[in-house]
């Protein structure tokens, strides 16, 4: 099974009852299923974007939470400023240089192993995982034979939750940062919501993209 490390919040936990994805079932027989709890581990990626005169959407860079979650967007939002100053992109320009954010949640399961810190973020805790992948599905009732009634589910990888544009160079500086709050304070997990506050006139997220 495949390990991975993370430093980003589980969103929550699901009881489940899961076979071997390659078990040989027999009609009317009953399986014996393993009952276990699956770890939604939430993480974000940030795409910095370049929409050019064309209207053409070119992506240039990629950023994780390799500083802890959420930061990707932060990474993304340096790059955009300096992207944005290399090329004197301003609200009338014809090109512009955009933030496409993906929150997705990954299956796993935890491992009892010490977290793990490293060198460029020593403030940053990271865990071992193993991902669910594709070595078990999950039944609907265990203990019972499989049917059109009791169906047999695949677990899918990676389960994207929502994916936008919060960074647009077309707006102002002010504006933008806003709405990099807002979606940060949406998006925000169990005790990290109250380490997030946003300004009370902030513009919604859905009217800040359609500007």
């Amino acid at each position: 099974m495949k390990k991975i490390l993370s430093c980003c919040p589980v969103a929550s936990i699901e009881t489940v009852h899961l076979i071997p994805a390659d078990f040989q079932f027999k009609p009317g027989i009953p399986v014996s299923t393993f009952e276990a709890n699956i770890w939604w581990l939430q993480e974000s990626e940030a795409n910095v974007c370049l929409r050019d005169e064309s209207q053409t959407l070119h992506y240039l860079s990629r950023y994780t939470d390799r500083e802890g979650y959420l930061s990707s967007i932060d990474q993304a939002i340096r790059e955009c400023m300096h992207l944005s100053r290399g090329y004197e992109l301003s609200s009338d320009s014809l090109e512009r240089v955009l933030i496409q954010m993906s929150i997705t949640q990954t299956p796993v399961f935890e491992l009892f192993s010490q977290e793990v810190k490293f060198s460029w973020d020593k403030h940053t805790n990271w865990r071992q995982y193993e991902v669910v992948s594709n070595d078990w599905n999950q039944i609907q009732y265990p203990d019972k034979p499989i049917s059109t009634h009791n169906v047999v589910k695949t677990i899918r990888n990676k389960k994207l939750i929502e994916q936008a544009v919060i960074w647009d160079s077309s707006h102002s500086l002010n504006d933008a940062m806003k709405n990099v709050k807002a979606f940060k304070a949406s998006w925000a997990v169990n005790d990290l919501k109250k380490n997030i506050k946003t300004s009370d006139n902030i513009i919604p997220l859905n009217d800040q993209l359609k500007r």
